[in-house]
């Protein structure tokens, strides 16, 4: 929906990104109603976590909308595992918990991010530590509150949805985005998503009737318990997945440090639900109202 770059504010002498609607959805009302809720949306997450990137401006200059963001230095997720491959069960046990805290914070105000995937969350490199920036709000959903109309349009990243996002079932909830991590996390260790169809039609036939490969399996170096818990994310019924990102997260943390343990036979004679036991911010001062026309700007990537 545009072009990011960088660019300096020449109030605070300071650079940052700058988001510029392209024009070919510039004069779309629904575009940039969508691009407008995108900044409310992440600058509301800001101020929750440091876990999102920040915005510090939005506008329209000259017909065009943009955004004003800190600028991030690092890479995405998509890249890195381009480049390596894979992430060892560590590395994403370290990584985890930053993108439970985005997640907890959006979906604690009733936002559902529907597009996570590797190329929205940014390995942030600053003072030799990394931490995790959840991007792009762009189809963020609201819940109760009305959508906007996208004429039976599917919104998000076709490999990364969720088959109730697939369905387009107006019931969606911050549970997709659960879906959606766990595929994520499934692509980070072994180097591949679970349903690989070499079409459109094969892949969404895998994802309502194919059975989910055992983690353990496809890389057999990771531990056999993966395979239960990557069962439970990518339930096919939300009701039957984890419920929470916290839930997902903890299980998965005492997986990592080996405390796992399965519940006793007699709690699930009794029907009790299965627990997993619990294991045991970069800051960005206030900028300027900045405009495009008063910046001096280099384009950097597409988003």
């Amino acid at each position: 929906m545009g072009t990011i770059w960088q660019a300096l504010d020449l109030d605070l002498e300071r650079p940052v990104a700058l988001k510029l609607m392209s024009d070919t959805y510039a004069s779309d009302r629904v575009a940039r109603e969508r691009f407008a809720r995108e900044a409310r949306a992440a600058a509301r997450l800001g101020s929750e976590t440091d876990h999102v990137v920040r915005i510090m401006d939005f506008g329209v200059d000259a017909g065009t909308p943009y955004i004003v963001m800190e600028l991030l230095h690092g890479e995405d997720l998509e890249a890195r595992l381009l480049r390596r491959g894979t992430l060892t069960v560590q590395e994403v046990a370290a990584f985890l918990p930053q993108i439970a805290c985005a997640l907890r914070k959006a979906h604690a105000i009733r936002l559902v991010h529907r597009d996570i995937k590797p190329a929205n969350l940014f390995i942030s490199s600053q003072d030799e530590e990394e931490r995790i920036k959840l991007l792009d709000l762009g189809i963020v959903k609201e819940l109760g509150r009305p959508g906007i109309s996208t004429s039976g349009k599917l919104l998000g990243t076709l490999w990364y949805m969720s088959p109730e996002q697939l369905d387009g079932r107006s019931l969606l909830d911050h549970r997709t985005d659960l879906w959606s991590l766990g595929l994520v996390m499934y692509r980070a260790l072994c180097g591949q998503l679970p349903f690989q169809g070499r079409t459109l039609g094969e892949h969404l036939m895998l994802l309502s009737m194919g059975r989910v490969p055992r983690i353990s399996e496809v890389a057999p170096g990771l531990p056999v318990e993966l395979d239960g818990f990557f069962e439970r994310a990518l339930e096919r019924d939300p009701a039957l997945r984890f419920q929470t990102v916290e839930e997902l997260a903890r299980t998965f943390a005492a997986l990592a440090t080996g405390s796992w343990r399965p519940p006793p036979p007699a709690a699930e004679a009794r029907g009790e639900p299965m627990r997993a036991p619990l294991d045991a911010d970069v800051p960005t001062a206030s900028i300027a109202a900045t405009r495009p026309a008063s910046a001096e700007a280099t384009r950097v990537t597409l988003s």
